[in-house]
């Protein structure tokens, strides 16, 4: 069983590139894989939801163990012409932040990330930032006493 990192994914892109990164880049997924139950969609003017009820998370589709552990996630468009950020909550991956397979997403669907991960068990944080594709940051933080200088030392691992 691998030790999970964890924090909170950002996402920035036009109302657009986000939706359509909510609706092909994420799959619901179970405890024993894919799930192949629907995504629940409900859109207005103002925003963009998705849910799933059975299964536990929604998968990072293109990656290697990262997920959204939620049930729910909800986009608020942005004023016309403005980009826009998601913050998507209970991010967790396998031992580390893959950021290649993060800028191929950021590539494929032209929207930026930001996460800085926490990783209690083997006590390092990870901090990544891709914009427009391209890793701008990518970095792994020690610490010599980790719960005490780790700003969240009680999550991840």
């Amino acid at each position: 069983m691998p030790n999970w990192i964890v924090g909170d994914l950002k996402v920035r892109g036009t109302k657009e590139n986000i939706e359509r990164f909510l609706l092909e880049g994420l799959s619901p997924v179970g405890f024993f894989g894919l799930s192949d139950e629907k995504v629940k969609i409900e859109k207005d003017e103002w925003s963009i939801a998705i849910s799933i009820e059975k299964s536990n998370a929604f998968y990072i589709n293109e990656t290697h163990r990262h997920f959204i552990n939620t049930k729910h996630i909800e986009f608020y468009y942005p004023e016309e012409g403005e980009k826009g950020v998601l913050v998507l909550e209970n991010f967790k991956a396998a031992w580390v932040i893959d950021a290649s397979s993060l800028a191929k997403l950021s590539k494929k669907y032209l929207i930026d990330f930001k996460i800085l991960g926490f990783e209690r068990g083997m006590q390092f944080n990870q901090d990544v930032e891709i914009v427009n594709g391209e890793i701008v940051k990518n970095e792994e933080i020690k610490f010599k006493d980790y719960t005490w200088e780790c700003i969240r030392p009680h999550i991840g691992g």
